[in-house]
């Protein structure tokens, strides 16, 4: 039999490979390729989360639900005040600000050093704990989303689109 190397198949490969131990995985799938933890950390490989490409905001170039689901979760009592802020709109404002904040200093500023919104500081990203001995600073680390979508359409003057 003809091994498929189709980009179709190669895209199916790398997604399954991202979302495996995730929440998104396809349990029993024998034809994925799994990878095993490395004997030095405490690394899971995989846990991508599957979004659809409507998902995606192409005028704020985000997926408000993760943005939204990451900061609910991580700094819940920094969310009140900032609702507390701006109101029923406090989604609206904070994706918008978020996105005027990547536009302005760059993706990786931002997620490096996170953002304020009407005083409020907010994180969109926890990076690896120095040790393992603060449960606080493993369980903000652990809080980290990340998502695959593929077919994803970027831009709004057109319909280009980037495969995975």
């Amino acid at each position: 039999m003809t091994p498929d190397i189709s980009e179709r198949s190669f895209e199916e490969a790398i997604e399954a490979a991202l979302l495996a131990y995730g929440p998104d995985a396809r349990a029993g799938d024998a034809a994925i390729v799994r990878e095993t933890a490395p004997p030095y950390a405490d690394f899971a490989p995989g846990g991508y989360r599957r979004r659809s490409p409507e998902e995606y905001d192409r005028a704020l170039c985000l997926l408000p639900r993760d943005v939204v689901d990451f900061v609910l979760a991580t700094q819940p009592k920094e969310w009140a005040k900032l609702r507390q802020h701006h109101g029923a709109a406090v989604k609206e404002q904070f994706l918008r600000r978020v996105a005027s904040e990547i536009e302005r200093r760059g993706a990786l500023d931002v997620l490096r050093n996170g953002l304020k919104d009407s005083g409020v500081k907010f994180r969109l990203a926890y990076f690896r704990p120095a040790s393992g001995l603060n449960e606080e600073t493993r369980r903000l680390h652990a809080g980290n989303l990340f998502s695959v979508v593929r077919q994803l359409r970027y831009s709004t003057r057109n319909e280009n689109c980037l495969d995975l």
